[in-house]
């Protein structure tokens, strides 16, 4: 029963070998090139990710990016979790981790994806913000998988640009058009749930930080939705 991680970067290997070194458990390592010579992105990660799962040779998969670690704990943890026959995935938490400080709460801190799965389980749907939709029974891992982030604001801003249109292509998709309502009710609301409701506050500067910051990213979403209209 072999383990294949599959890892999403358009980086060279050598910049982000804690990420490499992190999966070096599993029985297969593909990288997964943003790169017209390899897979381009073409603004569809679903598909980059669903282009790994067909390269894959082990029964489980694992999918990371190129600035996830996975620690020792989780390792082992996977390790011993696919030896059950209960799931057919497993979900866990992706923590933030800023100058080695975690985010523990906040809408970070308390989402929980699927990152782990047989490989026949399903596919992965939207192109931005992409999900992994399985069948059968998902199971709960308790480690947490950590996304370190060396930089606070250049890298947010980098990505608001980066996703910001792919969102709003979404959000039409899905019926949700450009509205003066959504532009200011939707920030507002987002601060209010990240910092009160899911209890930002309790990870202090960078707790209120990273509220500030994905308010920011919801209002820069419904700019790019009235730029196209």
């Amino acid at each position: 029963m072999g383990i294949s991680v599959v890892i999403l970067t358009n980086k060279r290997p050598d910049d982000f070998q804690p990420t490499i070194k992190s999966v070096a458990f599993a029985d297969e390592t593909i990288l997964i090139r943003d790169h017209p010579g390899f897979h381009p992105l073409a603004g569809d990660f679903a598909a980059q990710r669903n282009y790994g799962l067909s390269k894959a040779k082990g029964d489980w998969v694992i999918m990371v990016d190129d600035d996830e670690v996975i620690s020792e704990k989780l390792a082992t943890e996977i390790k011993k979790a696919i030896s059950s026959a209960q799931y057919s995935a497993y979900s866990l938490k992706r923590l933030d981790r800023y100058f080695g400080q975690i985010l523990k709460h906040g809408e970070t801190g308390t989402t929980k994806i699927i990152r782990l799965a047989k490989k026949d389980a399903g596919r992965f749907i939207r192109p931005v913000h992409e999900v992994w939709q399985v069948s059968g029974r998902v199971g709960e891992l308790v480690n947490p998988l950590f996304h370190d982030r060396p930089e606070l604001v250049s890298p947010f801003i980098d990505r608001i640009a980066f996703y910001g249109p792919l969102d709003a292509k979404e959000l039409a998709k899905e019926g949700k058009p450009f509205s003066v309502f959504r532009l200011l009710a939707n920030p507002l609301a987002k601060f209010i749930v990240n910092y009160k409701i899911k209890l930002g506050f309790l990870d202090g500067y960078l707790g209120l930080f990273q509220a500030y910051l994905m308010s920011v990213q919801s209002i820069s979403v419904r700019v790019f939705q009235w730029q196209k209209t």
